[in-house]
């Protein structure tokens, strides 16, 4: 991922295992970060051999998959990678901490990390892992900087149990009112996350891959 800090357009990161910045339009990078993946040995191996071999880097295993920044508050900056940490620092990436949501299995791809525009404190994140051959849909919500996460996706209130999630979104207007994007479908909760309400309307059923809400219109891929 590459993202532009909303405090200051001159600031770039960009995201391998590490997180990396630039100050100078990519002139010159500096790592602002250690590894921040779960990097089990026994899954560094070349991506497609011993058969094809992978030179894009698309199907790498422990990369960083999500980042974003704060809005309402500076030096607070959360990424997720596609093997399961999530981690965070408050500090002008002084010092970074392990916030993974202990309910969470491992190596899950974290998809999509969303900040709440109402509270700095609360963010949601959207994890799958139907490449292990798990469908379960994974979208937690913590509201304490990542101490503590619930999980709002337990098969039973109104996503399917079946239904992989790929992008969750709180609206920049109305607290509480979320969107989430799955691999089959589109859902709304009003009570942010209790119960989810289909929101299909006349959309083919195919993966919702990533959503905004930009001047109160919702655009999706």
């Amino acid at each position: 991922p590459i993202l532009v800090s909303p405090h200051d357009p001159q600031v770039i990161y960009h995201c391998s295992q590490y997180v990396h910045r630039t100050t100078n339009e990519g002139q010159t990078w500096t790592v602002i970060s250690p590894d921040l993946t779960a990097n089990a040995p026994d899954k560094q191996q070349i991506s497609g051999a011993p058969i094809t071999r992978d030179i894009t880097g698309e199907e790498f295993f422990s990369t960083l998959y999500a980042i974003a920044e704060s809005e309402l508050e500076v030096g607070v900056i959360w990424v997720g990678a596609n093997d399961g940490p999530i981690h965070l620092t408050r500090n002008a990436v002084k010092e970074w901490t392990n916030v993974t949501p202990k309910n969470l299995p491992p190596f899950g791809r974290v998809q999509h990390i969303e900040l709440s525009n109402h509270d700095p404190a609360k963010a949601y994140i959207a994890v799958y892992r139907y490449l292990l051959g798990d469908f379960s849909p994974y979208i937690f919500k913590t509201t304490d900087y990542g101490t503590t996460w619930s999980l709002l996706t337990d098969g039973q209130n109104g996503i399917p149990p079946d239904a992989p999630t790929r992008v969750v979104r709180e609206d920049p207007d109305r607290e509480g009112l979320l969107y989430a994007g799955t691999e089959t479908s589109l859902f709304l909760s009003f009570d942010d996350g209790k119960s989810w309400s289909a929101f299909q309307q006349n959309l083919p059923h195919t993966p919702i891959t990533d959503l905004k809400i930009h001047r109160k219109q919702l655009a999706l891929s």
